[in-house]
C-alpha cells in the first residue's frame, strides 16, 4: 500500500523536476535565468529562495482555492488571490532576510523583489489547481518544480562561468548564449526522461 502511494509521488517529483521542467518545458521564470545566472552563488541562492517561495505559496494557494474560493463559488478570483499570496510571501521573506541574513539580502539586491513577478511561481500554483492535485501532490509538484528550476539556473551559471564572453559573437551576446545553454540542457533533460521511460 505504501509503495502504491510513493510511486506516483516519485513520478510526479521526477516529472516536475526533469521531464516537465517549469523553465525548460513551459518557459516560465526565464527572466531570472538570463539575468542572474552569471554568478553561481547568486544563482544557487536565488534557486533556493524561489523553491521555498514556490513551496509555501503553492500550499497557501491550494488552501485558499479549496477552502475559500471553491465553497463560495469564487473560483474566477483565483488569479487575484494567488498573486496577492505570492506578493505577501515574498515581502515577508525579504523582511526576514534583511533582518537575519543581511549578506544574502545584499547578494540578491534588486532580484529578490523580482521573485514576486516570477511567473514560474504563479504557474506552479495554477497547474496544481488545474490538474486537481491533492495537497500532498501539490507540495510534491512544487518541490519538484523548485528543484528543477534551481538545477537549471545552477547548471547555466556553471557553464557561463567557463565561457569567455569576449569570444561570443556580438549579435549573440550574453542573452543568446544563455538561451543556447538552456536549449542544450532541455535536450539533455528530454533524453533522461526518454531513458527513464524506456524510450531508447
Amino acid at each position: 500500500m505504501e509503495n502504491a502511494i510513493q510511486i506516483p509521488l516519485l513520478t510526479l517529483l521526477f516529472s516536475a523536476a526533469i521531464s516537465e521542467n517549469v523553465a525548460l518545458y513551459y518557459f516560465l521564470g526565464i527572466c531570472p535565468l538570463i539575468s542572474i545566472s552569471a554568478d553561481l552563488k547568486a544563482s544557487f541562492n536565488m534557486g533556493l529562495t524561489v523553491s521555498l517561495v514556490m513551496l509555501i505559496t503553492t500550499a497557501a494557494n491550494w488552501a485558499i482555492y479549496h477552502l475559500l474560493l471553491q465553497p463560495m463559488e469564487l473560483e474566477y478570483l483565483q488569479l487575484l488571490f494567488f498573486v496577492l499570496i505570492i506578493a505577501a510571501t515574498v515581502q515577508l521573506l525579504e523582511l526576514f532576510l534583511d533582518r537575519f541574513f543581511p549578506s544574502i539580502y545584499e547578494v540578491f539586491g534588486i532580484f529578490l523583489p523580482l521573485i514576486t513577478v516570477n511567473c514560474a511561481i504563479l504557474g506552479v500554483s495554477m497547474f496544481a489547481v488545474l490538474r486537481e492535485y491533492s495537497l500532498i501532490q501539490s507540495l510534491v509538484f512544487a518541490a519538484g518544480s523548485g528543484m528543477g528550476w534551481c538545477l537549471v539556473i545552477c547548471i547555466i551559471a556553471s557553464v557561463r562561468r567557463r565561457i569567455n564572453i569576449d569570444a561570443v559573437p556580438v549579435h549573440l551576446g550574453k542573452t543568446g548564449i544563455t538561451m543556447l545553454i538552456a536549449a542544450v540542457i532541455a535536450l539533455a533533460f528530454s533524453g533522461v526522461s526518454e531513458l527513464m521511460s524506456g524510450g531508447f
